[in-house]
């Protein structure tokens, strides 16, 4: 899909529709699966949808993976580790990967009450689509997403970007193609 073809969505309609789904099933775990490129807005999006709600989780894919990674930007075990307990009510437990220091960090938990936004680069893979009562596309322009990037991780890092993770992220969204499984289109660059 070329970025002429989205139809973006706002904010308040991710919301009311994320409120709408929680309104139908107040007994159950809503998992909201925010996914785009590196440097699209997931996170500030995620965030901006945690602040709305007194009962919401974010939990982030990059707490689950590596530098050591080389799964192709499939975290094989995230939906039987994280996202099946969720769905069953049990509050799911984890060390969360330390980037800097290339090891296992702090313990958290994901209780399995109210709303978990989960946001990173493969939430909407396709073995994961079915979790998701509401899924968002984060879109943003390539060279906006290196420029956030290299500004938020260092110049050091610019051959990362542009050698391993664009292209293993380009690999993904024209494996798995999902914008097409998103509910929404969001525009992270700004502009909504």
């Amino acid at each position: 899909m070329s970025e002429s073809q989205l139809t973006y969505s706002s904010f308040e309609g991710i919301l009311d529709a994320v409120r709408a789904v929680a309104l139908k099933h107040p007994d159950t775990t809503l998992l909201v699966g925010v996914d785009g490129a590196a440097g699209s807005g997931k996170s500030k999006l995620a965030k901006r949808l945690a602040e709305s709600f007194d009962d919401a989780t974010v939990v982030h894919i990059d707490d689950f993976a590596d530098w050591n990674d080389d799964s192709n930007w499939v975290l094989s075990t995230f939906a039987e580790r994280v996202l099946a307990p969720l769905v069953a009510g049990i509050t799911s437990k984890h060390q969360r990967y330390d980037w800097p220091t290339d090891s296992l960090g702090e313990w958290f938990e994901i209780p399995a009450t109210g709303i978990a936004i989960v946001e990173g680069v493969t939430a909407l893979r396709s073995d994961l689509r079915d979790y998701w009562q509401v899924g968002v596309w984060v879109d943003c322009p390539r060279e906006l997403r290196l420029e956030r990037g290299v500004a938020r991780d260092g110049e050091g890092m610019r051959s990362k970007w542009e050698d391993l993770w664009m292209p293993g992220e380009d690999e993904y969204v024209r494996s798995h193609e999902p914008e097409n499984a998103a509910d929404f289109i969001f525009d992270g660059s700004g502009g909504s």
